[in-house]
Order: C-alpha cells, then sequence, then structure tokens
C-alpha cells in the first residue's frame, strides 16, 4: 500500500505517542494457565468473551476504586452472586458460548455505568454482535445520532444479514457517518480513494470506514478507561480486518489504529523475547530516520502479531504470504554494516529456530494445530515477522 504523509496532527495525540501510550492488553480477566473450569476454559478459548470478561475486569477494577467502602462491600457481594449466574452456564455445555455472551454483556452495562454511564452500554451491544446480531441492532438503533452506533449498523447491514439491518437503512445510517467523516480533510480523503478505487474490495472499504469511526473515540487514549469491544472483527473477517485496520496514514495517526492486542502470551515467550532483543538496536537507530511514516511501520507489526495470535490459520492459506524473501538468507548477505554488525546479525540469525519451535509449540498447544500445520504456520509467522522488520531496517550502512 502506498503510504501517505501527514505531519500535522493534535499536539495532545502526539504527547500520547512520545510517552509511550500503550495497546490495551486483551485477554482474560484471569490467568488463562490457570484455567481448570468448563466456563473458564470457554472464556479462554473464545476472542470475543475473553474481550467481554477483560473489559468487564476494568470496569469492576474502575468501579472498586470510585465507590465508598459500604458501597465497595456490594459490589463485591453482586460480583459474587453473578458468577453464580455465570456459572450456571455450564449447565447445558451446547448453549454455554452464548450463555456466557448475554450474561457477561449484562454484567458489564450493570458494573460500567458505574463510571461510563454514557458508553458501557454502547460497548456492550457492540460486543453482542458476533452472537446475536439482531439483538444488536435493535440496541445500535436506540442511539440514532451516534456516529459510531451508526457505523455498526453498516457494518451489520454488509457483514450479518440476520440482523435484519436493511440496505436502505445501511444507506442512511452511511450518510450520517461520512457527514462525519468529512470534518477531517485527511481521512475522508483517503477514505475516498479506496471508495473509488475498483481494485479495493467493498468490505474492506467498509471496514474501513467502521475503522476510522472507532478511532474517533480516541480509545487510545482512554484505553485504561474504555477497554476495545471491537476485536471479534478480525476473527470473524480475517484476512481483509487485519488490512483494513493496519497502516494507513504513513503518519503519526498510525499510532492509534484501533488493533487489539496479540491474544495469549506467544510473544512473551522467552525464544521470542530473544528475538525481538537481537534486533532492537538497528530497529532503533533506523526508527530515528523514519520520520512519522515509522508509525505506519508499527501498525504493521502490531496487525501481524495480532493475526498469528487471534488467526493463526490464515498463515496456512496461500496468497497471504506478503513478501517471499528469505529473512535468513538476508542477514547471511546483509554485508558489511557498522551500524547493524555481524556479531549482532549473528545472534538474530541463531534465535530465529527458537523462535520457530515456541510458535510451533504454543500453535499445538493453545490452538489445536496438528504438528505439520504448526511447524507451517510457524514457519510463515516467524518469516513475515522479521521481514517487516529487516524491511525497516533497510540495507546495509556503510557509513
Amino acid at each position: 500500500m502506498a503510504r501517505r504523509m501527514n505531519t500535522v496532527y493534535p499536539t495532545l495525540l502526539l504527547a500520547g505517542v512520545l510517552m509511550g501510550a500503550g495497546m490495551p492488553a486483551h485477554a482474560a480477566s484471569f490467568a488463562c494457565k490457570k484455567a481448570t473450569t468448563a466456563v473458564e476454559k470457554a472464556i479462554c478459548a473464545s476472542p470475543e468473551l475473553s474481550e467481554l470478561d477483560s473489559t468487564l475486569g476494568v470496569y469492576y477494577s474502575q468501579a472498586m476504586a470510585k465507590l465508598a467502602p459500604d458501597q465497595r462491600d456490594e459490589l463485591r457481594r453482586g460480583q459474587r452472586t453473578w458468577l453464580q449466574t455465570r456459572n450456571a452456564c455450564a449447565g447445558e455445555p451446547e448453549k454455554l458460548p452464548g450463555c456466557l455472551q448475554s450474561r457477561l454483556s449484562q454484567r458489564v452495562v450493570e458494573v460500567g455505568t458505574i463510571t461510563h454511564k454514557d458508553t458501557a452500554a454502547l460497548d456492550a451491544v457492540i460486543a453482542s454482535i458476533p452472537y446475536h446480531p439482531a439483538d444488536a441492532a435493535q440496541g445500535l438503533r436506540r442511539y440514532p445520532m451516534n456516529d459510531l452506533a451508526a457505523a455498526w449498523l453498516v457494518y451489520l447491514a454488509r457483514f450479518e444479514p440476520d440482523s435484519g439491518v436493511t440496505a436502505n437503512e445501511a444507506e442512511e445510517n452511511r450518510k450520517q457517518v461520512l457527514t462525519t467523516l468529512k470534518e477531517d480533510n485527511f481521512p475522508w480523503s483517503i477514505w475516498q480513494d479506496l471508495q473509488n478505487d475498483p481494485a479495493v474490495s467493498r468490505d474492506r472499504v467498509t471496514l474501513t470506514l467502521l475503522r476510522m469511526m472507532i478511532e474517533r473515540q480516541q480509545y487510545e487514549l482512554f484505553a485504561d478507561q474504555r477497554p476495545y469491544v471491537h476485536c471479534f472483527v478480525f476473527s470473524r473477517q480475517g484476512e481483509v480486518a487485519y488490512e483494513s485496520f493496519g497502516s494507513l496514514y504513513g503518519s503519526t495517526r498510525d499510532s492509534f489504529a484501533p488493533i487489539c492486542a496479540p491474544q495469549g502470551d506467544l510473544f512473551a515467550q522467552p525464544a521470542w523475547k530473544r528475538l525481538d532483543d537481537s534486533l532492537s538496536e538497528p530497529l532503533s537507530t533506523a526508527g530515528q530516520n523514519e520520520g512519522t511514516i515509522r508509525f505506519a511501520s508499527y501498525a504493521d507489526w502490531s496487525a501481524l502479531s495480532l493475526k498469528g495470535t487471534a488467526s493463526p490459520r490464515l498463515f496456512l492459506q496461500p496468497g497471504t504470504a506478503g513478501p517471499t524473501q528469505d529473512p535468513e538468507l538476508t542477514l547471511r548477505q546483509w554485508g558489511t554494516d557498522k551500524q547493524w554488525p555481524a556479531k549482532q546479525r549473528q545472534q538474530t540469525l541463531l534465535a530465529i529456530e527458537p523462535a520457530r519451535q515456541a510458535t510451533s509449540d504454543w500453535l499445538q498447544r493453545e490452538r489445536g494445530f496438528s504438528a505439520d500445520d504448526a511447524r507451517q504456520a510457524a514457519r510463515e509467522i516467524v518469516r513475515q515477522w522479521l521481514n517487516l522488520r529487516l524491511d525497516f531496517i533497510g540495507g546495509p550502512s556503510e557509513q
């Protein structure tokens, strides 16, 4: 994708980048490694349920910090009672995911409204889309002047035929969203380019519009207050979602791309830490010369990490390989580079195979891959991860 440059951006957002505003972590509110019950395992197995449970955990912590002591005691008692009703979902295993979604969503609203009266209910409606699209559509219609709700109704019409959102209704909501989008010339021009390009799929156009409306909510600046609830888009829509939510602007705006954090702990494995550490110096050096466009690369890196954990089977499909160069061969042929000495590059080469093995083991353990599929996907994940960074570093420097 051609990257577009924009050096003018609100000072507040830029300050967030410079201060290291991080991506919110998206996982269950408890340690999935210690999950033992059917309910806990079901939550950990589903990115959508994990996201709801994480959202509830954030809202609960915020409410506990805000309330008076007697009110905190009441909230604790209510949470214990609710946990019993949540755990009762295990009584009907075939209905377990839907039951958990319903009860988690209800509790998100109950607890979230203590500190986020204006947003918790809407976020719960959005989170219910994968399980109850028709009910979600009804809930979104209760926010007729809300641009985010309108964008989700456009999404439902495109991707969830059971939602009952008609073409006419979607078009009216689309017009509302576009009226708002026109207020910011830069994203408006990018969206128009996509809309008018016959090579760009209509799915991507719709998802990009949704992405732009999510960005306007500034979740990233307030990650500790309003967790992401749209992470199901990636697992449900696949490759086109990663393309739509990844690098787009070629500027600091890409640092706020609403890409969810990786699912699980793959990239926290020691082998991945070693591989990442081996590239830290050349990446830091290269970043100093990249200007604001470097944030587009960072967005691509985040999208790949999410895809590798939330949608790893995409790496088994033909046509999604990206650049085909062999990163190990590239490293061996790098030549003389004073800024990245051969000894340091050797550390990267030595770290590659352990990262592949750790990924293969993780895919078998956490995603149920066969040994052959895990090895194939692991090789591709590591290859693409490295190629993105080697491309960022560029060729050898003789200076």
